[in-house]
């Protein structure tokens, strides 16, 4: 912002040698950087500087800072106009919102809006780090913007808000910025083998993602990560009609744009498809006549709502895309053995830019009539078929009030009943007919008939069915052993996903209801009254665990209960923390209260442990134990798959505030695993693992276990427990007589239906007995052969047929295959156990409803019975 610009003296001296009419106009990059676009990767402190010096020099930009990424780097966007549009800047951002809105702008109204209003535009540049010319062209677009002067310019300038985002993720681009400056000689190399364009594929997944090592451009409408929390409100209060999203793909490719190909979610806005290929063929002649390649309508589709481009659109917007050739660096070679330069790529990505800029303010009134429209026939969908959604009293609490906030910060309008309601008409969250249900005051009610009603609905629905042309021509491609063109899962329910009760309502009677913002309920746990026996936490809640795992930390002796009871007729669930006042010393009822406001969960405080007849005690020795203190490990580094190790971390860290060790592989074998009794292995080549660790690693982890660790081994790694430790018997199903000379078909992200074994400490938390997990994989595990045994448990497995699939895409090969396969497994090995997840159970941090699992795992592990 302009009051809190900071400049460099060196670059304070550069604009006070220019002559003064020079001194008036602003400065140009490298002026203020000290290279020029393409000589040089541009670190994220030099564009800040930049960015601060327009904000100072400029009277067409103002910089404003959004946030800070994990690391602690600003996110700054630049907002470019005319002088005389700063001027009225509030006022242009309130038509924008009313054009966004149409229940708060009468038709008759939009003429005279659109006089003088300007089309906004947003530009992000990589938001994968490693893709470069992305954010270099955004930069020479707004230097472009800001030195140019030319009527097209002014023209622009006068007709236009442009919102430049140049740098999404600075933190995965700062990494790999430092490490090719480190290892670039006097002159680039080229070559794909130089060690300045060379790295690992660990490296290369942390160069493409942020701090947790999340692809943040599938984490726009879930905002797991700070990045995407600090822009989703730039966009909601700017509301662009046109969204631009920068990136790079291999090196041998040539620049596309759209329109994409197919296919597209049933819920996305028709309104864009229309301006796709206005602005393809308006970019088409760009580019013809620099003579630059290019393709579009093939590879890129946006079925999945996550991305930039696609949330764009979904948020009303024309989400565009641009991806150019990669260069790693500042060249790299294709295989034809030519060469693609930074300063080449960028120049493409500048000049795709600067075209949607022309054609959005040629088409100014146009195109904002069109946005406006499209949002009046949201709203008119919204009245037709399922007209509301209950976020019903089932499933975590928590979980429940997290969703309700999601939805939220998405734009979509959420409220609260006001009193008790029984409801009909109704649908389930997996589709089926409910005919009457009973809703408590305060459930959360989501009205279709909003502006943001094709996004709500594409989260809220049960499913986004895939058009059959698509799925026949992917399996096509499968029979010929090619890429199918799934691009992204094709399954992300919320409701499913968190695990929550929530129902479609066709009823066409309003409720009543207030609306709700997530700040009204940040203090809505009412502490619990100061217990004489107990403190119990509620079950329901995976963050009970982690309460747990804090009170145990601090000193304090828990426990958990793994078998539904009641006390004084009021009904505990399985997973119930157990905190005893009489065993613990004076300061745990501040404890106990702390952790409840903390983590959002509802805490009882009860005067006996004795049951009603037929339900255990609290000091049950069937029922209940005790917790021993966890001390977690995590394997980090090749050959681990960064992003299941992210997940994990992230899940851990922030979503539930578990301190975690990571360990290297390359020192697992001289590492002391005595200072841990919980070791987490992401999702790995059990192979590539163990050559990793090498035999002394192999070993000394299969000593750990059975000298009393919990090995937890996520997806692929626990083929790294079956082959190389040897410590399970789970089968996989290609290796039994069936399986053999099978062909593999992966699930694309599809959530299907598991059955839990209840009554069990791995599975306490979960009052359903069932629960639907994300299936990503074409895994196929197997209970061990020979009769049950104490010692070998499979605590969830793959539902049957008929009720397998809830969500998405299975072929039929998996839909056969699939039933009664193990999904959570665990066997006792020595005095240590192994629990394994045939999937990422932490996927992208939002399949949030198998996070009990995890944490029951990770925390309860060493303790378990």
């Amino acid at each position: 912002m302009r009051q809190s610009s900071r400049f460099p003296m060196l670059v304070i001296a550069m604009l006070a040698a220019r002559s003064p009419t020079a001194a008036a106009q602003a400065p140009t990059f490298r002026e203020v950087t000290g290279h020029r676009f393409g000589e040089r990767i541009t670190e994220h402190h030099q564009m800040l500087t930049y960015l601060r010096a327009l904000d100072q020099a400029s009277d067409r930009v103002v910089v404003q800072i959004q946030g800070q990424s994990w690391e602690g780097r600003p996110l700054p966007v630049a907002i470019v106009t005319a002088p005389e549009n700063h001027a009225r800047l509030e006022t242009i951002q309130a038509v924008a919102q009313r054009l966004g809105d149409p229940r708060r702008l009468p038709p008759q109204e939009i003429d005279a809006l659109l006089e003088d209003q300007p089309v906004i535009l947003w530009y992000g540049g990589s938001i994968h780090g490693f893709e470069l010319s992305g954010s270099e062209g955004a930069l020479k677009l707004l230097e472009h913007l800001t030195t140019s002067s030319d009527p097209a310019t002014l023209e622009v300038l006068r007709n236009a808000v442009i919102l430049i985002d140049p740098m999404l993720n600075p933190d995965g681009r700062d990494a790999h910025t430092h490490i090719n400056h480190e290892n670039v000689g006097r002159e680039s190399s080229a070559k794909p083998q130089d060690w300045s364009n060379d790295f690992t594929s660990w490296q290369a997944l942390k160069f493409r993602t942020g701090h947790y090592y999340f692809d943040t451009n599938r984490d726009w409408f879930a905002h797991t990560q700070r990045e995407t929390r600090a822009r989703v409100p730039t966009l909601q209060a700017w509301r662009p009609q046109v969204v631009v999203d920068l990136h790079e793909m291999g090196v041998d490719a040539e620049f596309y744009f759209d329109p994409p190909g197919e296919p597209y979610g049933p819920y996305f806005p028709p309104y864009a498809f229309r301006w796709f290929k206005e602005f393809g063929n308006a970019y088409a002649a760009a580019f013809d006549s620099a003579g630059f390649e290019y393709m579009t309508r093939e590879r890129y589709n946006y079925f999945y709502p996550g991305y930039t481009t696609s949330y764009g659109s979904y948020q009303g917007a024309v989400g565009m895309l641009y991806e150019q050739g990669s260069t790693r660096g500042l060249a790299l070679e294709r295989s034809d053995r030519t060469v693609r330069t930074l300063a080449d790529a960028l120049e493409q990505q500048y000049v795709a830019a600067w075209t949607a800029a022309r054609t959005a303010v040629a088409r100014r009134r146009e195109l904002q009539r069109e946005y406006y429209e499209a949002h009046r026939q949201a709203v008119a969908d919204g009245a037709q078929g399922i007209r509301r959604y209950y976020i019903g009293p089932d499933g975590d609490p928590v979980l429940r009030r997290e969703l309700a906030s999601l939805l939220v910060r998405n734009g979509i309008e959420v409220g609260v009943l006001e009193a008790p309601l029984t409801a009909s008409r109704l649908r389930d969250r997996s589709g089926s007919a409910v005919p009457q249900l009973t809703l408590p005051s305060g459930t959360f009610v989501v009205e279709a008939a909003q502006p943001r009603n094709r996004l709500l609905r594409s989260l809220l629905e049960p499913s986004n069915e895939l058009p059959a042309d698509f799925l026949r021509q992917a399996r096509a491609y499968v029979d010929r052993d090619e890429n199918p063109r799934f691009y992204d899962i094709t399954a992300w329910s919320l409701p499913l996903l968190f695990n929550v009760g929530v129902y479609g309502s066709g009823d066409p009677q309003l409720p009543s209801s207030t609306p709700w913002q997530p700040d009204a309920s940040a203090s809505s746990v009412v502490p619990p009254p100061k217990a004489s026996y107990a403190y119990l936490l509620d079950g329901r809640s995976a963050a009970s665990v982690a309460a747990l795992y804090h009170l145990r930390a601090a000193g304090h002796r828990v426990g958990v209960l793994t078998a539904p009871t009641q006390i004084a007729g009021i009904a505990y669930g399985s997973g119930t923390g157990i905190v005893r006042v009489g065993q613990n010393g004076p300061g745990v009822h501040d404890a106990v209260r702390n952790l409840a406001r903390r983590y959002g969960l509802q805490v009882a405080a009860v005067n006996s442990g004795l049951s009603d007849p037929g339900f255990p005690a609290l000091g049950s020795g069937d029922h209940t134990f005790n917790l021993a203190p966890a001390s977690i490990a995590i394997l980090a580094e090749d050959p681990v798959f960064a992003y299941s190790f992210g997940w994990a971390w992230y899940t851990l860290d922030r979503q539930y505030e578990i301190p975690t060790t990571v360990l290297r592989t390359r020192s697992l074998a001289s590492t002391d695993l005595d200072r841990f009794n919980v070791l987490v292995i992401p999702s790995v080549s059990g192979q590539a693992l163990a050559t990793a660790v090498g035999e002394g690693g192999v070993e000394r982890v299969a000593q750990w276990v059975r000298e009393g660790g919990t090995l937890v081994t996520i997806g692929a790694a626990t083929d790294f427990a079956r082959e190389q430790l040897d410590l399970i018997a789970l089968r996989d199903w290609y290796e039994t007589d069936e399986g053999a000379d099978s062909t593999r078909y992966d699930v694309p992200g599809a959530i299907v239906r598991a059955e839990l074994d209840h009554g069990y400490w791995l599975s306490a938390g979960y009052d359903a007995s069932t629960l639907p997990v994300l299936v990503d994989s074409d895994r196929l595990y197997l209970a061990p052969d020979g009769p049950p045994s104490s010692s070998r448990r499979v605590v969830a497995r793959y539902a049957g047929a008929d009720s397998l699939l809830m969500s998405g895409h299975v072929w039929d090969e998996s839909r056969r295959r699939l039933p009664g396969a193990v999904f959570l497994y665990e066997q006792r090995v020595g005095r240590g156990r192994v629990i394994s997840f045939a999937e990422d159970v932490n996927f992208r941090a939002y399949f949030r409803g198998a996070n009990r699992l995890f944490l029951n795992a990770v925390i309860l592990g060493p303790s378990g019975n």
